[in-house]
């Protein structure tokens, strides 16, 4: 088996209404909590129109492997801020979920009928090891396709706009594939990925 990529997608948060436009309806009209799971979606969604995928995918033989740095602290601070200086009453029933980086990769899963497997990673600053492991899983068979990459935050950039100060996030990820699967959907190939190296 040779994985070769078939999609990109890379989304900062400050363009989030521009890649939403090539969402079909379920998505554009979903309720998002948070910008973490906006972004995760909208990401997902642009790999998978650029691999030519169809949604709702409906497959069980695509994964779906993201990986999370310490972007989630930044939803567990909002969550936990909203507690101190409102109490019991700060607790929000909706924004709770997401203090877990799972929820992210499960909105992803909820949103295109992904029924394959799906596994959130820890990483740093790159989603290479995620890259890696999802190769892995293709060659050992384990799934015949997988979306894998990322979410980092962007230290370099505090804001999106200079009237409000928030985090700057970065989604992207990966369409892998097997070469022979490629060949038979007619997509294009972007690289090939060998021995779990990109």
């Amino acid at each position: 088996m040779t994985p070769v990529i078939t999609g990109l997608s890379k989304l900062v948060s400050c363009d989030l209404d521009k890649g939403i436009s090539h969402m079909n309806e379920q998505i554009r009209h979903m309720r998002f909590v948070h910008d973490l799971e906006k972004l995760v979606v909208i990401a997902v969604g642009l790999v998978l129109y650029d691999a030519g995928m169809t949604s709702p995918v409906g497959k069980e033989d695509i994964g779906l492997y993201v990986g999370v740095d310490n972007a989630i602290e930044d939803i567990k601070s909002e969550y936990f801020n909203n507690i101190l200086s409102e109490g019991i009453l700060g607790a929000s029933p909706l924004l709770f979920p997401f203090t877990s980086p799972n929820a992210l990769t499960a909105q992803a899963t909820i949103a295109f009928d992904i029924r394959g497997e799906s596994i959130t990673l820890p990483i740093q600053r790159s989603s290479k090891d995620v890259i890696e492991y999802a190769t892995d899983c293709i060659i050992g068979r384990y799934t015949k396709m997988a979306i894998a990459g990322g979410i980092t935050t962007d230290r370099s950039q505090t804001s999106c706009s200079e009237t409000i100060k928030a985090p700057v996030y970065t989604a992207e990820f990966f369409f892998l594939e097997d070469r022979k699967s490629a060949m038979e959907r007619g997509v294009k190939v972007y690289h090939r990925v060998m021995d779990g190296s990109i």
